[in-house]
Formats: structure tokens, sequence, C-alpha cells
């Protein structure tokens, strides 16, 4: 396994596991309540074979968030984690819901008690919010952090300057931000604002949600019904320039030999800035695939092959600040 940190005196992985699905319902139709289901339902049995796996396999990264599942997903990892404990880094993600230090506080506590941990590795904040105070919200973050509850301050789905603001009321340590071959907007500002700043930046959605893998996303069930089909990628002006993305990595994979989990992390690998990237699975098999990609080295023509693409680096796709485009 590839490391790029040290964190917490733990060795942070360059591949982190993205914990969103394991918050599922098995079965979403039964769901009291709609938005719990992005991803349209999600196996327990599976999510505790893909944890083992991913701790077995040199995995240390480990991200969720309270908004996922509702707090089941930080319960699933949790629970599953306790006994390794001291070798894994456990990240989440709060959204702040007043200007009172004592509710952030309890946020964290929540958090802390799914996660059976006395402390968090890392915390984000998930989304700001215009209605509360950035720098108030990163004040609180460092009073927890000054009581041991916290080690590390993050920040998600963050504008360059809405980093700003966060990096004037204290420390921020990570900047977590959709980035993938298909949304790479984010290299003319934040990403060089952090670099600049000295914030580690993680990747999430590396794999576009499992879009780069489908060859006929406008006709996938699977996507269909989910919620990813209200992604950036599905509206009209970007289908066209994410379809010729895709077909084009699949091009570079039939003619290398090399699979595009392999393409993919080892081209991230090369990107100097990138302190890790999260990848989500459904099976163990799909986080096998990207542990095993780790560590097999492409050849350098490769990366050619990608940064001279036409259809991948002038893509029209908009720019609508993340993925989801929410403002």
């Amino acid at each position: 396994m590839y490391f790029t940190k040290t964190i917490n005196d733990k060795k942070l992985s360059f591949l982190g596991l993205g914990c969103w699905r394991f918050g599922e319902q098995e079965n979403p139709a039964i769901s009291a309540n709609p938005g719990k289901n992005y991803w349209n339902g999600q196996n327990r049995n599976e999510s505790l074979k893909i944890i083992d796996f991913a701790v077995s396999n040199g995995i240390t990264h480990f991200d969720t968030a309270q908004a996922y599942g509702l707090g089941v997903s930080e319960q699933t990892i949790g629970q599953r984690l306790k006994k390794v404990r001291d070798k894994v880094i456990i990240a989440t993600k709060i959204i702040p819901t007043s200007n009172d230090r004592d509710s952030i506080l309890k946020k964290i506590n929540i958090s802390r008690k799914r996660l059976c941990t006395d402390y968090i590795d890392i915390l984000y904040l998930h989304w700001p919010d215009k209605r509360y105070d950035i720098g108030f919200a990163v004040e609180a973050l460092e009073k927890a952090r000054s009581m041991g509850i916290i080690k590390n301050i993050g920040v998600s789905n963050f504008s360059k300057d809405e980093v700003g603001k966060a990096l004037r009321a204290g420390k921020i340590n990570f900047c977590q931000t959709g980035y993938n071959i298909l949304w790479k907007h984010r290299e003319r500002d934040l990403i060089p604002f952090c670099v600049l700043n000295k914030i580690h930046i993680i990747a999430y959605s590396f794999y576009a949600q499992g879009i780069v893998f489908k060859k006929n996303i406008e006709t996938n069930k699977q996507i269909l019904n989910s919620g990813r089909k209200n992604l950036v990628f599905f509206k009209k002006e970007n289908i066209e320039s994410v379809k010729k993305i895709i077909n084009e990595l699949n091009n570079i994979s039939l003619s290398s030999g090399y699979t595009i989990p392999q393409i993919l992390i080892n081209w991230a690998k090369t990107k100097s800035w990138l302190s890790g990237i999260l990848v989500g699975a459904s099976v163990k098999s799909q986080i096998a695939e990207s542990i095993k990609a780790v560590d097999i080295p492409i050849n350098n023509n490769i990366y050619l092959s990608i940064e001279n693409s036409e259809a991948i680096n002038y893509s029209n796709i908009v720019d609508t600040q993340n993925i989801f485009a929410h403002k």
C-alpha cells in the first residue's frame, strides 16, 4: 500500500475508503426517509466484508459523515474498526446548524459515540452554509481540538474564498473536494490556494461515483435508480463530453492492457499535491481491484495518452463549483 502522510502517528494510505453507502438500508423501498438511500440500497454484510478486507490489505483511511444514512455509516465503521482503532485514521463530517459552540461540540460528541472512539482524526465541516458563520464554526472546532476530541480540522466542498474565511479563524489541515478525470475544475483555484497554505487535499468521488466504469450511462438502471442521476455529469449540456471521456478511457485501457482503476490511480499518484483519494464499493471485489491497482505501476506513455487527450482535457463539462451543483 502507498502511504503519503503521517497523521496522529499513523500512516495515511493514499487510497481511502469512502463509507457513504454503508449507511444505506438494504431495501430502500421501505425507508421512512427517502433521502436516506442515495445509492439505492446496500447489503450490510457486504459492507462489513469490504471494511475487513480494506483493513487487512493496508487501507488506513476511512471517511464517513453524520449525514450518511443519518448516522448509520458512522455506527457501522465505528463498531467494525474498534479492534484496530490505533492503526486507522477515521474522518467524519458535520454540518453546523447554529452559531452556538455547545451545539457544534454536541454534534462532535454524537459522532464520537457512534464511531466508538475518544477522538476523531479528521473532523470536516461538510458544507458551507451562508446562514451560519464559517469563522465561528472553525473556532468551535479549535475548542474541540484543544479538548483533544478531534485532532485535525478539515473543510469539505468549500470554495477558495470560503477556505480563506476558515483560515482566518483557525488552522485548516485538510480540504476535501470532488476530483476525478471528469471533474478537474478545482485545479484552477481551490487546489493552488490549498497548496500555498499547506493544506492537505483529499479527492472524493474519484471514480465519479462509478460513472467512469459505465459505458451506457444514459440508460444504466443502477444509476438512474439512484441519486447519481442528479449529478452534473447528466445535465444535457455535459452528457456528450462525459461519454467522450469514458470512451477515451476505455480505448486507453484496451490498447494498453491496464484496467481503468490502474490507469486512474496511477494518474492520481503523479499529482504531488494530492494526499489521498476516496473510492467507494458496494461489493468486496470492487475495493479489491482498487487496492491491487495502487501497487501496479503503469507505462509512462499512458500518462502521455491522458495528458494529450483532447477528449479528456478539452471537455465542455460546465463548472458548477461541485459535482452535485449545490450552491
